[in-house]
């Protein structure tokens, strides 16, 4: 009984224990997000909540919800709060796909695909950009429209829908924080690495000095900290 208590307060035990619940933690925590595909409006992430014949909710955490509605004539209906915005397709393969956008307040945008990225043209045919400036989450300068005509597009059609993220860092990172680990903890795992490193080959009989193993730990340290930097990576959409 005491052996097996001893093992449990083993430094390698805990912390294996640890990263595999942090791992398992992670995994179902994070699932939905790698996995639901969505759309955003301005800040805002939009993801399916309930299909019910034509029309389509979505919902974006503390924001009210989208309807897309699909009407006769290929048109779409995105309702935010109490505004429509009618979408219509205007263009059948082989064309690039492109869209006509009308805004409650009258204005009309043309968007097209540009090998998936879509792209906004006001009446005049003139590219809009429109760069936003935020601060605390709040935007502060003054928009073109409320969202985007490519925006309201992307939220109309599911094929515009992605899912986020890029849940391979997280492996990435969990190698390289076991990589560390042992290169922080096991000295014969350090030893190894100096004898399977080409500096020794410029020397007769090397041995690892006691630096080397300090830098060793030191590095430990560091690749340990880096792949908490690493899994945050899998959670910026690229």
């Amino acid at each position: 009984m005491a052996v097996e208590i001893k093992k449990l307060r083993n430094p390698s035990v805990l912390f294996f224990a640890a990263l595999a619940a942090v791992t398992l933690a992670v995994a179902l925590l994070s699932h939905s997000y790698f996995t639901d595909r969505a759309f955003y409006l301005n800040q805002d992430r939009y993801t399916l909540q309930r299909l019910q014949g034509d029309l389509a909710t979505y919902r974006g955490g503390s924001a009210g919800p989208v309807g897309v509605r699909v009407s006769g004539g290929g048109k779409r209906t995105v309702r935010i709060g109490a505004d429509d915005y009618v979408i219509a397709k205007t263009s059948a393969p082989p064309l690039p796909a492109a869209y006509t956008v009308a805004y409650p307040n009258g204005h009309r945008y043309a968007v097209e695909d540009n090998n998936g990225m879509l792209l906004s043209y006001d009446a005049k045919g003139e590219l809009v950009v429109d760069i936003a400036a935020y601060s605390g989450g709040v935007r502060i300068d003054e928009p073109i429209e409320t969202y985007l005509p490519a925006s309201l597009v992307a939220a109309a059609y599911p094929d515009y829908h992605r899912a986020q993220g890029r849940p391979g860092f997280l492996f990435l990172a969990l190698a390289f924080m076991i990589f560390g680990w042992c290169c922080f903890r096991y000295e014969r795992f350090q030893t190894r690495l100096f004898y399977l490193s080409p500096r020794q080959l410029l020397y007769d009989n090397p041995e690892p000095s006691d630096f080397y193993y300090f830098m060793s730990k030191a590095g430990g340290i560091a690749v340990m900290g880096g792949s908490v930097w690493v899994a945050c990576q899998a959670f910026v959409s690229g």
